[in-house]
């Protein structure tokens, strides 16, 4: 049996009590323990169960009503209004053909940034930094939800060959169309953290919302880096699917037989 939070828990957090409980509301929709269309507990019923008081417990259903989640109803209660299941829908690649695939028909909105000509100091070590890179900001869209915010540097050069096509359609699969450029590695590194005000205002969610924070790099064969990236996603929007035993079958393919 899962064990629930108590207020001493909760109260461990420097988030407010009542963002902590529509969170663990919101937990119960998105694994379809309240499901879609359901009506959820009543208030003598939550109160038991988080163990907070109704001005919390309100403010906590407030919130999710803002977010359109529940839908409340004088008279008949409160019922869940958006399907959370399927949400985590982004799967974070793991390969570049699984990043040309995931990125390649995505809807993208340019944000206007002044000057266009940017100094790249990436957050880690991926390769050499070139002599100049255009930068493009964006937020990429899936079924008309923002669910990414993105900062790219391109390789200048490379953004003169076709400024129109870089700037209106997504960057990777143009560069692994491309006969003329060698991407001779690409690596990507996530850390969780939490959105400011800016990413916030971008992505639709909250303030200190937990987000995936990935910086993303593509170089050349002079070790020379091309394509950089740093992206942030809601953290509810992303799941993350390793296969452990890649390198395993791959010793086991190759292994000569006796």
């Amino acid at each position: 049996m899962k064990k629930r939070a108590t207020p001493s828990v909760l109260r461990r957090s420097r988030v407010p009590l009542y963002l902590q409980v529509a969170s663990l509301m919101r937990q119960k929709i998105e694994s379809q323990q309240w499901a879609y269309g359901s009506q959820i507990p009543t208030l003598d019923e939550l109160e038991k169960e988080y163990e907070v008081s109704r001005i919390t417990l309100r403010a906590a259903l407030n919130q999710l009503e803002e977010s359109g989640i529940v839908r409340r109803t004088r008279g008949l209660g409160t019922f869940v209004a958006k399907d959370l299941s399927s949400q985590r829908w982004f799967k974070l690649p793991n390969t570049f053909e699984e990043l040309v695939d995931t990125v390649a028909n995505l809807k993208i909105r340019l944000l206007h940034i002044e000057p266009a000509q940017h100094r790249l100091v990436p957050a880690f070590p991926f390769g050499k930094v070139g002599p100049a890179y255009h930068r493009l900001r964006r937020v990429h869209y899936h079924d008309d939800v923002p669910y990414c915010l993105i900062d790219i540097y391109l390789d200048k050069v490379i953004f003169d060959s076709d400024p129109q096509a870089f700037s209106n359609a997504t960057v990777v699969p143009q560069l692994a169309a491309r006969t003329d450029i060698a991407i001779a590695g690409a690596r990507q590194i996530m850390r969780i953290t939490v959105s400011d005000e800016d990413t916030a205002g971008h992505l639709d969610i909250g303030v200190s919302d937990p987000i995936a924070d990935v910086c993303r790099a593509l170089v050349d064969e002079d070790d020379r880096i091309i394509y950089y990236a740093h992206i942030q996603y809601p953290a509810q929007m992303i799941q993350i699917e390793t296969d452990l035993m890649t390198d395993a079958r791959r010793r086991r393919k190759v292994r000569p037989s006796a």
